[in-house]
């Protein structure tokens, strides 16, 4: 009964998603820069609930595409990719220029002949981000992708600007005769840290307007193997599968899903930071929410799958760390449904069921999905118990 229960609320949820569902709202934001002439406008996607009342103290990432034809399949893509509980890809405002601007174009042009210009670079963060984070409910975490010129202009930020982003995703980067300086300037620049963690994703099929770069790219990724700070985090693709122009696709969700890993999925218990224990695991997650996301990344999982692998060995340490568990998250459903499985597992049920039932309290702020599950599992217990006491 409560599996078919969980299907129907399924199908249904699909449903409306099937119905109703859009990439979200977009308006205009138009830039005045003493740096160019005219004005330039900017299409900004925002989530499908930014306005909605009962969403007004939530903040949203915000990722930066300088290429106008972008916004669609980025737009389409963090819709569907963060409908389903926000993960791979949390929800997040989408900014793509609006058409062609030539002003901006010139100043491009430019920088490939003069490197050590400003003029983007001041224009990107005391313009065009400033306004961005002045209008709209930003948290301070910012991404950035491109394709080609684009791409390579976001190692240029990367090199020069760092702090403008936390993520960088960069297909085929146009780094054939020093691009910008990068070649040349990789190994020095690479060098210089702050205390920020960081993440650089970049991608490069073996289509004709890709030959000219790839051995620039070889060349940038033994800069980043030989230099590139700990704080930064990078992957370096080869991808000769994909047609030229799905590269910036396929690298966006590959780099998306790279950047948010460290959030979306748990430490093993085997892995090298649970082995030390609990406390470095609590650790590790306060330092990428302070040096990383700006905010609370919890630590919930991690620490779940190291106590669930001392139920058979040390029942007791386990136990522990559950109850830890739940002073640390005292408002997680799951961590009390934990509990109660932990004690399901050693036999006892009249624990488990006290644990289940504050489960049960806890999930009542939870989508209806998480609170069927959770009545079921209460009623499961419910009936092993009575199934118990009946053969005594």
């Amino acid at each position: 009964m409560f599996k078919s229960r969980v299907l129907a609320m399924f199908f249904i949820v699909l449903l409306g998603v099937t119905t109703h569902a859009h990439a979200g709202q977009s308006e205009t934001l138009t830039i005045t820069s003493a740096q160019f002439k005219t004005p330039i406008e900017y299409t900004v996607t925002l989530p499908n609930d930014y306005h909605s009342e009962n969403k007004q103290d939530k903040r949203y990432y915000l990722h930066l595409d300088i290429h106008p034809r972008s916004q669609g399949y980025i737009s389409q893509l963090n819709d569907w990719l963060s409908h389903n509980g926000e993960w791979p890809w949390p929800q997040t405002i989408v900014v793509t220029p609006k058409n062609y601007h030539s002003g901006f174009a010139k100043q491009f042009e430019q920088l490939i002949h003069e490197p050590n210009n400003a003029v983007l670079l001041n224009y990107i963060e005391h313009d065009l981000l400033a306004s961005i984070d002045k209008q709209y409910r930003t948290n301070g975490f910012r991404t950035y992708s491109g394709f080609m010129g684009n791409a390579a202009f976001g190692l240029h930020i990367l090199l020069n600007r760092p702090q403008l982003f936390t993520g960088y995703i960069l297909a085929s980067p146009t780094l054939g005769d020093n691009m910008f300086n990068i070649s040349q300037s990789a190994i020095e620049k690479l060098k210089v840290k702050d205390d920020k963690l960081r993440y650089l994703y970049i991608s490069i099929g073996g289509h004709p307007y890709e030959q000219n770069s790839i051995d620039a790219v070889k060349k940038f990724e033994y800069a980043l193997s030989q230099t590139a700070p700990s704080t930064l985090e990078w992957q370096v693709v080869y991808n000769r599968t994909n047609n030229y122009m799905s590269q910036p696709i396929i690298a966006l969700i590959n780099g998306i899903e790279g950047l948010f890993a460290d959030k979306f999925t748990p430490l093993a218990a085997d892995s090298a930071i649970s082995q030390q224990g609990a406390d470095a695991i609590i650790a590790y997650y306060q330092q990428l929410s302070a040096k990383k996301y700006g905010f609370e990344v919890s630590a919930e999982g991690s620490l779940k799958h190291l106590a669930e692998s001392w139920i058979t060995t040390e029942p007791n340490k386990a136990q522990a760390l559950f109850s830890r568990i739940i002073v640390l998250y005292p408002e997680s459903s799951y961590a009390q449904s934990s509990l109660a499985a932990f004690y399901a597992s050693q036999g006892n049920l009249e624990q488990a069921i006290a644990a289940q039932q504050k489960a049960v309290e806890k999930a009542k702020n939870l989508v209806e999905w998480h609170q069927l599950k959770q009545q079921g599992q209460l009623e499961q217990y419910q009936l092993q118990l009575a199934e118990q006491k009946a053969k005594q």
